[in-house]
């Protein structure tokens, strides 16, 4: 059996990549990444109940203070702020790096309700945000 000859930069970049240390810091990034990825979905759902209209989002990791909520006319936005300081060790000395992740995601509401009645709560890594129906919801049909 002959043995299948391999592309010369494809059997180069093997040696390089090999088991190397630089290749198990790549795989650490790509999980690292993926990690990443998965966790910058925010889950909101909407529903009406009891006189009340309910916009809730699930924020599993999430502290209340990384949290801000965003009222204009009938738009309802939720920004997560998320930071991080990542000190990196090189050979000549120590460096320090900052990083500051943003996710929103902004929801119509069925009317524009007055910030002053927004009621949130969190628990459970659940944000609950609570608007009382008034009069003109739904709207009246003319």
């Amino acid at each position: 059996m002959t043995k299948k000859k391999q592309n010369p930069f494809y059997e180069l970049a093997e040696q390089f990549f090999g088991d190397s240390s630089f290749k198990q810091h790549l795989n650490e990034f790509e999980k690292l990444f993926q990690k990443k990825t998965n966790t910058s979905y925010l889950k909101i759902s909407q529903y009406e109940e009891n006189g009340h209209y309910f916009v809730k989002a699930e924020l599993p990791g999430i502290s209340r203070e990384q949290i801000r909520i965003e009222l204009h006319e009938c738009y309802l936005t939720i920004t997560i702020t998320h930071q991080e300081e990542i000190n990196i060790q090189h050979t000549g000395g120590s460096s320090v790096s900052k990083k500051c992740e943003h996710i929103s995601k902004t929801v119509l509401l069925p009317f524009a309700p007055d910030k002053n009645q927004l009621y949130t709560t969190y628990k459970n890594s659940c944000l609950l945000i609570s608007i009382p129906i008034g009069e003109s919801f739904p709207p009246s049909k003319n």
